[in-house]
């Protein structure tokens, strides 16, 4: 009987998704190699977050998704928790002039914007699909005030990257709901300008003098440079690379930043355009799975969830790679599965565990 379960759970286990995630992940942690080493910290520690998050994938039984669906009170702890470790991480110490970062012993970071992102899909996913019956201004307006109160936590540290995915996930979730383009604009621009007008009147000198000094940045300052280096970088990988570890612009640090924001670009510049359109297709692969997922679900919880998550994670996709060809700001998202960061990862990796979760449940109820 055992057996036969586990053998049930087996063949529900959406491969395609993790071959997809196996392979960015090998990718991210090759073009680490390439550019500190197997034997650097950064390495070592990616390595192991990696090893936990696939323990995780592969343990999605053990989530069960339906407890935030059929209960507000998981999904409204999970929420309350990350809030207040937002508040905790803003009197930590600075990183680069974020407060993002909670530390810990041996040298073990957390960036809590992360896990928030999860918290707000799960919160949002479970507050949509149970008020849609409800008119369309109570829940835009109480919607709102939950992402108001995360979004000006985050914007405090600042963390700009993080603050427009938590919008674009809010905003997902009212498209999904059925407001009207226009309802969803409106409801946009009155939550811009509350944050604009409590961050004016609310924030500390130096806080304004972060968020100021990094708007700054998007002109002709340090940006620019980051990612002239960063087209120099993917301009000279050719098609097939110059090799692991032979890198120059990442290897010895003229590409700022090349294993997190410029991870795309270090890449490119150690494997070639060949690596780009194996990351393509792979990112391709989990989207087509993300929409055949969400085909089979029946449940409203579970498609707020899917969509609000693909939107979480491809606007990571884009933005970054975006900020490496130049075509938009640079914002400190990093790139899914390639980009180090442990916090960002086991965070992906619960969320597609919750996701496999879901595919089971709706694998067995074809069936």
């Amino acid at each position: 009987m055992e057996f036969r379960r586990i053998f049930r759970d087996f063949i529900k286990f959406d491969f395609p998704i993790f071959i997809a995630i196996l392979g960015l992940s090998i990718l991210g942690l090759l073009n680490l190699a390439g550019i500190s080493g197997i034997e650097s910290v950064f390495f070592q520690k990616q390595l192991t977050f990696f090893i936990i998050g696939i323990v995780i994938l592969l343990s999605n039984h053990l989530i069960d998704y339906r407890i935030f669906k059929n209960h507000s009170l998981p999904s409204t702890i999970f929420f309350i928790a990350s809030v207040l470790l937002l508040i905790m991480t803003l009197q930590a110490a600075p990183v680069r002039g974020v407060t993002a970062w909670l530390h810990f012993p041996f040298g073990i970071s957390f960036e809590t914007a992360e896990i928030v992102k999860l918290a707000m899909i799960l919160f949002l996913a479970r507050y949509f699909s149970s008020r849609v019956y409800l008119n369309n201004v109570s829940v835009i307006l109480i919607s709102g005030i939950y992402v108001f109160l995360v979004l000006f936590l985050v914007f405090s540290q600042p963390d700009f990257g993080s603050a427009i995915i938590l919008f674009f996930i809010w905003l997902s979730g009212l498209f999904l709901f059925g407001l009207t383009k226009r309802q969803i604009l409106i409801a946009a621009i009155f939550l811009i300008i509350i944050v604009l007008v409590f961050g004016t009147f609310i924030l500390e000198p130096y806080q304004k003098s972060r968020i100021t000094s990094f708007l700054e940045s998007f002109g002709q300052g340090r940006e620019s440079y980051n990612v002239l280096q960063s087209k120099i970088a993917i301009g000279s990988g050719g098609f097939w690379g110059l090799g692991l570890g032979s890198g120059s612009q990442a290897k010895f640090g003229i590409l700022p930043e090349a294993n997190t924001d410029f991870a795309l670009a270090s890449l490119i510049e150690q494997f070639g355009f060949a690596a780009l359109v194996v990351v393509l297709s792979l990112y391709f692969i989990i989207l087509s799975r993300l929409f055949s997922i969400a085909a089979k679900v029946r449940d409203g919880f579970s498609k707020f969830f899917i969509f609000m998550f693909s939107v979480y994670f491809f606007s990571h996709v884009v933005i970054n790679f975006g900020m490496n060809l130049g075509l938009v700001p640079v914002t400190g998202l990093p790139l899914p599965f390639i980009s180090y960061g442990g916090s960002f990862l086991i965070s992906l990796m619960i969320g597609f565990s919750i996701l496999e979760n879901i595919n089971s449940v709706a694998f067995r109820d074809r069936v």
